[in-house]
């Protein structure tokens, strides 16, 4: 039986021009994807909250603490962690800590 996917059914909504992505654009992790941007603009503004301004460095930093934090508490690569906060900074901490520690978002 071939999938019905084979097609690419969906493709006949798409505007003129689009293309796939290429599965091997993302042939890393989101770590590893985002690395150069907090290497290269530590300086530059990332979120913007409240009045308060933090930079890519400052994420990265704080990312870091939050990750050796689940670490040192026993997480190990693949465990999940949730993570109940709302749209603030420190669900980007969070989410971002937790993924370098190599643990799962839930």
């Amino acid at each position: 039986m071939t999938s019905p996917y084979t097609d690419r059914f969906w493709r006949k909504n798409w505007d003129e021009g689009l293309t796939d992505l290429d599965p091997n654009l993302w042939e890393t992790s989101y770590t590893d994807a985002v690395r150069n941007i907090f290497e290269n603009y530590p300086d530059k503004m990332a979120l913007s909250f409240q009045g308060l301004e933090i930079t890519f460095g400052q994420i990265d930093k704080s990312s870091n603490q939050f990750a050796h934090m689940l670490i040192d508490q026993g997480f190990k690569k693949g465990d999940v962690v949730g993570i109940n906060l709302p749209n603030i900074p420190e669900y980007v901490i969070a989410f971002i800590g937790t993924l370098k520690a190599g643990c799962v978002v839930s």
